[in-house]
């Protein structure tokens, strides 16, 4: 019995696979090149996030926060430029940064003696020149409540500090301890935020300011480097990245084991 002759023009099964592998080797490096460089980079970057201050450098480029959906506040006002004294919804900001979060929208804050005092409708906030907060108020520190206003009265040795409220106006004490319910023997002018142009300027830099709280690069980059940025398609896209280099590894060594040269077995 004899064996029957091979088809002499049937290719063996490596020459077949080399053949459909080396055209995608090639393409899938191609197209996933850029992407492989910037999964690359936003790695290193955000393994050394903390040496580049990346978890605390927040994002100030309004189409960046706009495509992230975060807002601006929906009240910023200025109440005093040197130094820069201002609010926006529950944030106080003392020269520039943000140094008090309320537990309500802040209503007005101003320079009391070596101290700043703020207020929210039920809540007043005591704080040092540094900012620190040092006391806070409410109704069961006998606080008057539905507050809406703040005002100073100079007065021979220093300044009066008002309350202005829904049930009328109320005096305290130099210590800031006690409230009297009282009517101011002048005109009182209530302290209201500034309006004119520098004030309007400086509305627009806090409005951006605040934005940036909630954006971080290091978050930025999470995102990159996930695909997130773009939603659910940059993610799959990310994923067949991901797929795309495993193919070419698992390739890439067939061919390369292919294409080494065949030792001879010595008889």
């Amino acid at each position: 019995m004899t064996n029957k002759p091979r088809h002499p023009h049937r290719k063996p099964l490596w020459q077949k696979l080399a053949k459909i592998f080396r055209p995608w080797h090639r393409r899938l490096g191609i197209a996933s090149a850029l992407l492989v460089v910037m999964v690359a980079v936003t790695g290193v970057l955000i393994n050394h996030s903390n040496d580049f201050a990346l978890d605390s450098a927040h994002v100030h480029q309004g189409w960046l926060l706009d495509h992230y959906g975060i807002k601006a506040p929906g009240r910023v006002a200025i109440f005093e430029t040197q130094p820069l004294l201002a609010t926006s919804d529950n944030l106080l900001w003392l020269k520039g940064k943000p140094v008090l979060e309320a537990q309500g929208p802040l209503l007005g804050a101003l320079a009391y003696g070596e101290h700043y005092v703020a207020i929210d409708a039920q809540h007043l906030y005591l704080l040092g020149q540094d900012g620190a907060l040092l006391e806070q108020q409410g109704r069961a520190t006998g606080l008057p409540q539905d507050l809406k206003a703040l005002g100073l009265l100079p007065t021979g040795d220093g300044q009066q500090l008002w309350l202005d409220t829904d049930s009328g106006s109320y005096l305290s004490d130099a210590d800031l301890i006690e409230w009297q319910a009282a009517k101011p023997l002048v005109v009182l002018d209530w302290q209201a935020p500034l309006a004119d142009d520098k004030s309007h300027a400086l509305i627009q830099e806090l409005s951006l300011n605040a934005r940036a709280m909630h954006l971080t690069w290091e978050r930025v980059l999470l995102d990159l480097h996930s695909g997130r940025i773009v939603g659910l398609a940059g993610s799959l896209m990310m994923d067949l990245v991901a797929l795309s280099l495993i193919f070419m590894a698992i390739s890439g060594l067939y061919l390369w084991q292919q294409a080494k040269p065949k030792k001879r077995k010595i008889k």
